[in-house]
């Protein structure tokens, strides 16, 4: 007997919803013969789980023990039965196609869908057919559930510029050499993907140390919690997202740089709506000196959203008494339309859903290097309960990205600054030229 199962979403191809729609859609079974089951339940749900292993140190390698850590938040709990009740003993399907529609809403404080090596935010569709006596036959399909973050409700420091800098120093005791410095700039912190992260490194090298290349990269920043009644615990995880090879910079010089690193699909920035898997990004340069040094790195985090920043910022006219500012509305601001909250701005045009290629695809295991580890490995939690691989789809704007800021705005205040403190400062052509 062969019994044929398909879940498909009304008007959504993708299976991608943002917080507050209502996922609508149908279960078609297909049967060639009388099925007889004890009920046919849809069950969508949505759910965080965290799950990791570590080891603590013991007398002997042999007799460590192992810890295993985990969390679980759902979010989304819904069981409906198609055929039958909670309370039949036996139902008959006739032979032939049979259509079920269906319908859930999708709380507006939902986190984003998310896949990692110790953890995963996942929403599912599941229909199972409880035969008696028998294995019970489950068909599922994932869709993926967007936080919907207005980048223009969410902070209005996102649009001012952001500056980061550091200096290190190299040692040969007794010996001590000038400072190598970094600084780093960008016009803005908030973007959405498809955009480029344009930013502005300043290399002061006062150093007899040669940097022997920049390393420019994105980064995602995932923090895993576990929950009672495990034992508390976190750990973390690093995706690298973009890359961009710099220049070096001799000794004794200083040069200004100007890259770019693109936003590729990936989920927004969770802080606060998920308790066990918090994500953040931010922008990495790292100085890779030459010899046996430690390499010098300066860093400007970043917010990721699912709306871009507005050209546009309404001001209030003048002469209007000033009201006060409700943070709190702002930051709960809901959108006109839950299915395109960026069609606010009819510059922004629709964006297309693409896979986050960065996301783990493979099983992930505990295993170690160590040949001795004699840990089981975790089952793995990146794939769908009937073992295909998964993997959330985000959208992806196609839309001009920020400019860097001209150097006029902060390296001529900051030569001026240096020449205040020390008027024979940048006045020596042999250390080098800016470029």
């Amino acid at each position: 007997m062969t019994v044929t199962c398909e879940i498909e979403f009304d008007n959504n191809p993708h299976g991608t919803y943002f917080g507050g729609q209502v996922l609508t859609g149908r279960v078609t079974l297909k049967l060639d013969k009388v099925k007889l089951v004890k009920a046919v339940t849809l069950n969508i749900n949505g759910y965080s789980e965290t799950r990791w292993r570590e080891r603590t140190t013991g007398s002997t390698r042999r007799r460590r023990a192992q810890h295993t850590f985990y969390g679980r938040e759902d979010y989304i709990a819904s069981k409906t039965f198609l055929v039958g009740s909670n309370l039949s003993s036996q139902c008959s399907i006739e032979p032939g196609i049979h259509v079920y529609n269906f319908a859930c809403q999708i709380p507006t404080e939902c986190p984003s869908s998310f896949e990692g090596t110790h953890g995963c935010v996942r929403y599912m569709t599941n229909v199972t057919l409880v035969r008696p006596w028998k294995f019970d036959q489950n068909y599922t399909r994932c869709f993926t559930v967007l936080k919907v973050m207005d980048l223009n409700f969410d902070s209005p420091l996102l649009r001012v510029p952001a500056h980061s800098e550091t200096s290190k120093t190299y040692c040969c005791w007794p010996c001590t050499s000038d400072p190598l410095a970094l600084q780093l700039t960008l016009p803005q912190t908030g973007f959405v993907p498809g955009q480029n992260v344009p930013l502005s490194v300043l290399v002061t090298n006062d150093s007899h140390i040669p940097v022997e290349q920049l390393m420019v990269t994105l980064v995602m920043l995932v923090t895993y919690h576990s929950k009672p009644p495990s034992m508390p615990n976190s750990t973390f995880e690093r995706f690298t997202l973009s890359t961009v090879k710099g220049d070096p910079v001799s000794r004794n010089c200083k040069k200004l740089f100007n890259y770019e690193l693109r936003v590729p699909a990936t989920p927004p920035t969770c802080f606060n709506l998920c308790g066990i898997i918090q994500i953040a990004y931010q922008v990495e340069v790292e100085a890779q000196v030459k010899g046996c040094h430690t390499n010098e790195q300066v860093s400007v985090p970043l917010t990721i959203g699912s709306v871009p920043l507005s050209q546009h910022v309404h001001i209030q006219p003048r002469g209007m008494p000033q009201q006060p500012l409700d943070v709190q509305g702002l930051a709960s601001a809901p959108p006109v339309d839950p299915a395109s909250p960026w069609a606010v701005d009819d510059s922004i045009p629709p964006p297309n859903y693409q896979e986050a290629i960065h996301m783990r695809s493979a099983a992930s295991t505990s295993k170690t290097d160590d040949p001795d580890d004699d840990l089981e490995p975790v089952p793995p939690n990146t794939l769908n309960p009937d073992g295909s691989v998964y993997k959330p789809l985000y959208p992806v704007f196609d839309i001009p990205s920020p400019t860097a800021p001209p150097p006029s705005d902060w390296t001529q205040n900051y030569m001026a600054e240096r020449a205040f403190v020390n008027p024979a400062a940048d006045t020596d052509k042999d250390k080098g030229t800016w470029l």
